[in-house]
């Protein structure tokens, strides 16, 4: 009996501790800056690969976007878009990345959270050789944390790796994979409703 009336005790907190939590939509603006970003281009057909194989280092870049999600006694889920832009290598133009996310994350009750995502979805374009280029079917990760002791303005560190596996440029398609990874420096400010 003591353990039945333990175990009734128990339930009847996390009952009212869930009606209690406050559950909110989580909506984040981002901006950010790509601190140290590496590309690489791998091609499976050999004249391509001649022509077009290349590596960077060190490309940064602007970028900006928002999280749309739900936030929970401190857990967040949700979507994450991101429209970022890496400089430099042999590309004639900027490359400019549109990505789509799932993310999942934790704020802590004070001064910092942590967070990770899928990117499930994206599109990488440039010039290269002259030609406009196009990346699709990104997908990849990403790991971040953030210091969230400013009123309103949390500062994160995020790091990003994803691959493209098609590849188009010039009208030619191209079999081969084209990678990236990157380290943002960002600004959010995250409100709940």
């Amino acid at each position: 009996m003591k353990q039945l009336t333990q175990l009734a005790l128990v339930f009847a907190f996390v009952l009212g501790a869930s009606f209690n939590a406050k559950a909110a939509l989580l909506i984040e603006p981002v901006i950010g800056y790509n601190l140290n970003s590496k590309l690489e281009m791998k091609f499976d057909d050999a004249i391509a690969a001649a022509a077009m194989n290349d590596n960077l280092s060190g490309g940064r870049g602007a970028a900006y976007g928002g999280r749309l999600g739900y936030q929970q006694l401190g857990f967040q889920l949700g979507l994450d878009y991101l429209n970022s832009t890496i400089s430099g290598g042999d590309f004639d133009d900027d490359m400019k990345i549109n990505e789509w996310a799932g993310f999942i994350g934790y704020e802590f009750p004070i001064l910092f959270r942590v967070y990770a995502g899928y990117i499930f979805s994206g599109t990488g374009k440039t010039k290269i050789n002259g030609d406009s280029s196009t990346l699709k079917k990104e997908s990849g990760t990403k790991l971040g944390v953030g210091f969230t002791g400013l009123p309103f303005i949390d500062i994160n560190l995020e790091y990003r790796r994803a691959t493209w596996t098609e590849f188009s440029s010039g009208g030619t398609d191209y079999d081969g994979k084209f990678s990236y990874s990157t380290i943002m420096l960002g600004l959010s400010v995250p409100f709940t409703i």
